[in-house]
């Protein structure tokens, strides 16, 4: 394990990839099996999941600052660094990107590119300020899959605060109460009618804005510290706790799957048991890990070749969500109408080598991107935190 990763939350992160994946090419083969369509269709949530392992890992991170640094701001101020250069530069170089691709679509005479839609300048300055998840224009229009990057910044501003709330225990639950009634109460002056039976539309700007998102950085939040030792396979864990944990994410994943893709109703529901699926997959991989470790300490470990690609995907996931919608799209442009004609053992065989394809490509595009990108403000990121560490050591010494 690399310092500061857990290997079951990059093979979290590799799940939620391929799902993301899965989804936006599915629709480009309208003859897949009815069961294989639906397996595609759930892979939208694994937004939800990427959500989740978010919050579990900011969480753990937080603690780690707050064991070594010198008071609530240092701890704060490192926070906000760390997030900014780890999210912002690339998601700055995909506002460049998908706004060449439009433009050049634009001057080509193709139409726009189906991953876009119509925005203007405000918008992508909205993006550039990560307040787009409060516009419907701007919210997934600049960058394609932008909102969530959008609703995961947002939950970035207020995690410090829940992080120092949480050493109390009685103020956060409160502060929790409080989140869950004004993401509901939101809700049900918009779309809800006040009532269960929401009328929130699948994809649309109601769906992915913060009050529908934000209840699964709650979920993953709490599970990080209901089940930390758990999340970092430091517990003992029954073979049959480990299975209750698989059946637990079983079911919320039929329930998510019941809500937001058989009855296609109640979609600001879904990513609330889509978030518990993932909390319940996660602590099953970790207890698997863990009892594994234990149980064959001395033997060589088997599907090598399978952990280390999710391991790899895991560890790209960001670039990988970034810059699919470039593959996705050229295979729209250019295959739409051969993969619709075929019937429905040849598109699956399709699906799956194109699935395959998209995701390598994109792998290779995100390690370039980190090579000329993220690996340059990685290095000024800890620059700019040693400073902030000299600063605050002097501070507190002094």
């Amino acid at each position: 394990m690399d310092k500061g990763r857990v290997a079951a939350l990059d093979a979290g992160r590799a799940l939620a990839i391929v799902g993301v994946v899965a989804v936006h090419l599915s629709f480009q083969f309208p003859n897949l099996p009815g069961a294989v369509t639906l397996i595609a269709r759930m892979g939208q949530y694994g937004v939800q999941l990427f959500f989740v392992i978010s919050a579990i890992t900011i969480f753990m991170t937080l603690e780690m600052d707050h064991a070594r640094c010198a008071d609530a701001r240092h701890v704060t101020l490192r926070f906000y660094i760390k997030r900014f250069f780890r999210i912002a530069p690339l998601y700055y170089a995909a506002i460049a990107v998908y706004g060449l691709i439009s433009y050049g679509a634009t001057r080509s005479g193709i139409e726009r590119a189906w991953i876009l839609g119509a925005h203007g300048p405000m918008d992508v300055l909205l993006n550039m300020l990560f307040l787009h998840a409060f516009s419907p224009t701007a919210i997934n229009n600049v960058v394609p899959g932008g909102w969530s990057i959008g609703v995961e910044m947002l939950f970035y501003l207020i995690a410090p605060l829940l992080f120092f709330l949480a050493m109390n225990r009685a103020r956060l639950l409160l502060a929790t109460a409080l989140l869950l009634a004004l993401s509901y109460a939101t809700m049900s002056m918009s779309d809800c009618n006040g009532s269960l039976d929401c009328n929130v539309a699948n994809n649309t700007f109601s769906y992915f804005w913060p009050p529908v998102q934000g209840p699964c950085f709650i979920i993953g939040m709490w599970a990080w510290y209901a089940f930390r030792s758990h999340l970092l396979g430091a517990s003992d864990v029954t073979r049959r706790v480990s299975w209750l944990f698989f059946s637990l994410a079983l079911g919320f994943a039929l329930a998510t799957a019941a809500l937001g893709v058989w009855l296609d109703k109640a979609h600001a529901l879904a990513p609330v048991f889509a978030a518990c699926s993932a909390v319940a997959f996660l602590l099953f991989v970790c207890s698997h890990h863990a009892r594994r470790r234990r149980d064959s300490a001395r033997a060589a470990p088997r599907a090598t070749f399978v952990r280390r690609c999710a391991a790899a995907l895991g560890r790209e996931s960001y670039g990988i969500y970034l810059w699919h919608f470039i593959c996705v799209y050229a295979t729209f442009h250019f295959f739409d109408h051969a993969f619709g004609e075929k019937n429905g053992e040849t598109s699956l065989a399709l699906f799956g080598a194109t699935l395959i394809a998209v995701l390598v490509v994109s792998y290779a595009l995100s390690r370039v991107s980190d090579r000329l990108i993220q690996g340059r403000a990685t290095r000024l990121s800890r620059r700019l935190l040693a400073s902030v560490d000299r600063r605050f050591h002097l501070t507190r010494d002094a």
